[in-house]
């Protein structure tokens, strides 16, 4: 079958919107037609560097399953799907992250999980049902921005009520794990970024406190905050060296032969491999923790999910704060650069 998708030809050179043609799907596949697909700021490591073939962009989105391979059972044609980067049912053997073979220009391309488009294909473990009560557009974040943020702090540490948290970097990760911190009572809860805009609308999410680390410095005023004694919980949603240390740096330290420190948790993905502060970790008795999507698993997490985005707990729809439809992706993502959307853009097919 033949659609349109977006793709990335060379660094710095203008995105494209052409025609694909996409397989029949193997016995495991699924196509799927997309309603929308969320724009992570993960896109730009992909774009600042010149891929070994055109690109095909995106991994979270909403759409319905067009059509499907005879070994697929969790789902069937016709059904509402999300689409993420995590594995529907998986063990320890399952295999899911397998290329497929598009063609465009009588070139073939690779995808995995391709979703800035208007048709993907992919294996059948990265979709799951969507709940019907949920808005088909705006939850297709959930498949990325929703479960690193949110998840993270509902899945990975057991913040109880009044330990203290602090999350570097509020766009729609940072924003929605402020959210998950204020619903498991956390206090304070501190937000820091640069942005004065991304720092007021962390008070929508919840944070009782913000930090512009442009005026002033973030470790100071959170041991400020906290009486001296740093955070019991930080969240690097950025993942840039200098963020990385000052999360360390900004956990509670430990007192030797009397409590262990705070831990720190690095969501944000890096460009590179960077150096921290490694005997601060060790002399503070602190703690890494690292955050591949949340620890989700989906089968078990979304439907609680689900459900606190229905109750009105999970904030996930407010993290939308820009739509765009197909024909202006190449505009959003030059917005997205700039840091100009202020929590998660979504395109619309």
């Amino acid at each position: 079958m033949f659609s349109e998708a977006v793709i990335s030809k060379k660094k710095d050179q203008p995105l494209i919107i052409d025609e694909i043609e996409i397989p029949d799907p193997s016995s495991e596949q699924v196509v799927v037609a997309i309603y929308a697909s969320g724009l992570c700021h993960s896109l730009l490591i992909n774009l600042n560097r010149d891929p070994s073939m055109p690109e095909l962009l995106g991994h979270e989105a909403t759409g319905i399953i067009i059509k499907l391979g005879k070994s697929v059972k969790h789902v069937k044609e016709g059904d509402e799907v999300i689409i993420t980067s995590l594995p529907y049912e998986a063990n320890k053997n399952t295999q899911y992250a397998k290329w497929s073979t598009i063609k465009w220009r009588n070139k073939e391309l690779k995808g995995i999980n391709f979703t800035l488009s208007k048709h993907s294909i992919m294996h059948s473990q990265f979709v799951s049902k969507l709940d019907p009560r949920v808005d088909k557009y705006k939850t297709a974040i959930l498949g990325c921005a929703g479960i690193a943020g949110y998840g993270t702090v509902q899945n990975l540490v057991n913040i109880q009520k009044d330990e203290s948290v602090a999350i570097y970097g509020i766009g729609a990760l940072g924003s929605l794990a402020t959210n998950a911190a204020k619903n498991l009572g956390s206090n304070p809860i501190i937000a820091v970024d640069i942005s004065e805009e991304k720092l007021k609308f962390s008070t929508e999410f919840g944070s009782t406190h913000k930090i512009n680390a442009k005026v002033s410095d973030p470790v100071e005023s959170i041991r400020d905050i906290t009486d001296g004694a740093g955070c019991d919980y930080v969240f690097d949603m950025v993942g840039s060296e200098l963020t990385q240390n000052q999360a360390i740096l900004s956990s509670r330290e430990g007192v030797s032969g009397f409590s262990e420190g705070g831990t720190t948790v690095f969501v944000g993905f890096p460009i590179k491999q960077y150096e921290f502060a490694s005997r601060h970790i060790i002399m503070g008795q602190r703690k890494i923790i690292g955050s591949r999507l949340g620890n989700t698993i989906v089968k078990k997490d979304f439907p609680k999910f689900y459900d606190e985005l229905v109750s009105g707990k999970f904030l996930l729809n407010k993290a939308v704060t820009s739509i765009f439809n197909f024909e202006e992706s190449s505009k959003a993502i030059n917005l997205l650069k700039n840091g100009e959307i202020l929590g998660r853009a979504i395109v619309k097919m």
